[in-house]
């Protein structure tokens, strides 16, 4: 009998204390589950950010080199790697990988123009690919917005 009563008053701790689990779970994990919800969300919010911020100086660039104006000077520079060093920060491995090969085209050598449009609409459709999470346009759909195509 003692050995029951034993029994009995274990299972009523182990209740307690399984009860007292199932509530702490019961209120951290949906805490938790929002929290990364929100981190996504903020992540997500600096990435669009960084695309456009980038997409912007870019189209800056473009627009001066189709005018022939310079294109360099201290605050061009700062602004482009600005944007760059958001692009290092948000930026899809994806994305990552279509801006280093887009960069480093013509570094050593006389640049291919169409090569380097190419290359242009591949980080382009990164950048998509990355922000909706898959594009049915294909790279070369995006020449029309490539404003080196232009003519």
């Amino acid at each position: 009998m003692r050995i029951r009563a034993i029994d009995s008053q274990m299972m009523s701790e182990y209740k307690e204390i399984v009860v007292a689990l199932i509530a702490v779970f019961g209120a951290v994990i949906p805490y938790l589950i929002q929290r990364n919800r929100e981190h996504k969300l903020k992540i997500a919010e600096r990435k669009r950010e960084a695309y456009t911020t980038f997409l912007r100086e870019f189209t800056e660039t473009a627009v001066r080199i189709m005018h022939d104006e310079e294109v360099s000077g201290k605050q061009a520079d700062m602004e482009l790697l600005l944007a760059r060093d958001q692009l290092l920060l948000y930026a899809s491995d994806a994305v990552i990988k279509a801006y280093g090969a887009w960069a480093r085209h013509g570094v050593d050598k006389e640049p291919d123009v169409d090569k380097e449009s190419e290359l242009t609409n591949e980080l382009f459709l990164a950048i998509r690919k990355d922000l909706l999470g898959e594009s049915k346009v294909k790279a070369d759909d995006l020449s029309t917005l490539n404003p080196f195509t232009w003519g």
